[in-house]
């Protein structure tokens, strides 16, 4: 029987590569997204909700002030500071002609530095993010603002590349995450309010992400609003949940049934050693920086990367 998060280790970045082609028998590939990591260790965690956030996500937002006395570290306040941030990407990117997807809420107050007004008029148990900012969300966090959101991609070769991108720390094991959307999906079919969200970009005007083939995952959850922060004060709110995703999930599941979903994770682990020759191996594929960040960033990157990945002689 397969595990909840099945592990494959391989020893030679062309085992690994040899795993991920589309003839490969190892799992069903089609039935995955993928996401790459350096650090076999890290979690599957988007950055707001990381612990080494806590702070610095307040610090780039004009959010100012915590709410009412409340902890940086409980659900509204964290919503407020991320809603503040997705606001700022968003006026900036408007205000310099580019192109932002439509929302109402965040165009309603557009003339502020600062909305206070959407989040005091947040109602007590609506899902966080809400549905009208989710592709705002999505492009501001494939650029680098934090948020909820984790990127994935359909490629598992885009996977590859971002979790052996020089210059590699040999001492830790790299890895591809690969999830079962699948079963994402049937559980989604029939569960009303199955909070993992599979969030797709419209590709238009986003040549990263079109290259990347990338999507985002995002968990919704039920954040208080601000009249029971006012109705209950002194009282400290419920802290964020920081589990990482592989964590929400397997706890969700297992309250709806005894047991786990099995198949639900892949994760292919790969020696910090065999870092570079997985990288020289995708620029043979043409998966380089070039590929992936069309224009004139991508080109200088994939030759600033050239001395990292000459083979020692």
């Amino acid at each position: 029987m397969k595990e909840y998060i099945s592990e494959y280790r391989f020893e030679k970045a062309e085992e690994l590569l040899g795993a991920l082609a589309p003839w490969s028998n190892t799992f069903g590939k089609d039935k995955f997204i993928f996401r790459g990591h350096s650090n076999s260790a890290y979690l599957l965690s988007p950055t707001s909700i990381r612990v080494e956030s806590k702070e610095r996500i307040w610090d780039c937002s004009r959010a100012y002030a915590a709410i009412m006395g409340s902890t940086p570290d409980n659900d509204f306040s964290l919503a407020f500071v991320e809603y503040q941030l997705i606001r700022d990407f968003y006026k900036s990117a408007d205000a310099r002609g580019l192109h932002v997807p439509a929302s109402d809420r965040l165009r309603r107050m557009l003339h502020q530095d600062v909305d206070f007004h959407s989040m005091n008029d947040w109602v007590d148990g609506e899902k966080w993010l809400p549905e009208d900012m989710l592709e705002v969300a999505a492009l501001a966090q494939h650029y680098g603002i934090a948020t909820r959101l984790l990127d994935w991609t359909y490629d598992p070769f885009v996977a590859a590349f971002f979790a052996s991108r020089p210059p590699a720390n040999v001492d830790n094991d790299l890895c591809i995450w690969g999830l079962n959307i699948s079963l994402i999906g049937t559980l989604d079919s029939v569960i009303s309010d199955f909070p993992l969200r599979l969030v797709t970009p419209h590709y238009s005007g986003n040549p990263n992400l079109a290259a990347q083939s990338g999507l985002f995952t995002h968990w919704a959850h039920s954040v208080p609003g601000i009249n029971t922060i006012i109705k209950n004060p002194g009282e400290s709110l419920a802290p964020v949940d920081r589990r990482p995703l592989d964590a929400q999930l397997k706890d969700y599941i297992a309250k709806l049934h005894s047991g786990e979903a099995s198949g639900t994770f892949v994760k292919m682990i790969l020696p910090g050693s065999e870092s570079a020759q997985l990288a020289r191996f995708l620029r043979r594929f043409g998966y380089g920086p070039a590929k992936l960040f069309p224009g004139y960033e991508g080109v200088a990157l994939e030759m600033k990367e050239t001395p990292f990945l000459r083979v020692p002689k």
